[in-house]
């Protein structure tokens, strides 16, 4: 279970970054320029902690299909049916108490490893920098190269 959350925050970030590149046809089509321009609220092209999780908010909301504060495995089921793949949401955290589904702060309080790893001034904002760094590293990963 946490191992498709962390896929799918992978994804997400992957989406993201991928974005800065993708050029206006994506947004047009609905694809990872318009994930960036969704989760990019003041349209600057960084990504700020706060965006990101509003984001992770939106996410889970969407994966909580009956509006109860928790993703069930059968929601995250349906969802990942619906998708073709395992894409539950926009990252977030796992069932940290063991009771079977995620709670919207279970999701909300897990930590943010994009901003860890490539926010290299500690900031809090990806900047178009280091939506680069990650841009390639997820690149490399879809390649299958570290």
């Amino acid at each position: 279970m946490r191992g498709v959350l962390i896929a799918a925050s992978l994804a997400l970030t992957a989406a993201l970054t991928g974005a800065m590149a993708a050029g206006p046809a994506a947004a047009q089509e609905g694809g990872p320029l318009a994930i960036l321009r969704a989760a990019d609220t003041n349209g600057d092209g960084q990504l700020t902690k706060a965006e990101a999780r509003a984001a992770r908010e939106a996410g889970f909301n969407r994966a909580d299909a009956n509006g109860d504060g928790f993703v069930t495995q059968e929601e995250r089921t349906a969802r990942s049916a619906g998708k073709g793949k395992g894409r539950g949401g926009a990252g977030g955290g796992g069932d940290t108490d063991g009771d079977g589904k995620i709670s919207r702060a279970e999701f909300m309080d897990a930590r943010y490893p994009a901003f860890e790893r490539f926010d290299a001034n500690n900031n809090d904002v990806l900047d178009a920098g280091e939506l680069e760094a990650l841009r390639n590293m997820a690149g490399r990963r879809r390649q299958g190269t570290p």
